[in-house]
């Protein structure tokens, strides 16, 4: 089977940002509005909606209309496990 590396590039890329990574460790666990992850990861709110663009568009985030509001969640919740893992490095990398 032939692995398309271009494909996990372009996804540590969109990994790569501290803005988006804060947004989806705040969204790990439960659907949030625009306002909920302002409030969370206290960005701006055009900072925020640009990086849910961003990862919505890549496949990252799935939405959910509930009334008025539009919440986000992770469309994989198994990428957090890669987050794990780089945090976890990360600690031992520093010894």
């Amino acid at each position: 089977m032939k692995v398309n590396y271009d494909i996990q590039c372009e996804m540590c890329k969109i990994f790569s940002n501290s803005n988006r990574m804060r947004i989806l460790i705040a969204l790990r666990k439960k659907t949030k509005t625009v306002s909920e992850l302002i409030k969370i990861t206290d960005l701006p709110q055009s900072v925020v909606s640009q990086h849910l663009s961003i990862m919505y568009n890549k496949g990252i985030l799935k939405t959910e209309k509930i009334g008025s509001f539009i919440k986000y969640k992770l469309k994989y919740p198994k990428v957090m496990k890669a987050f794990d893992m780089m945090k976890e490095v990360t600690k031992k990398a520093k010894k």
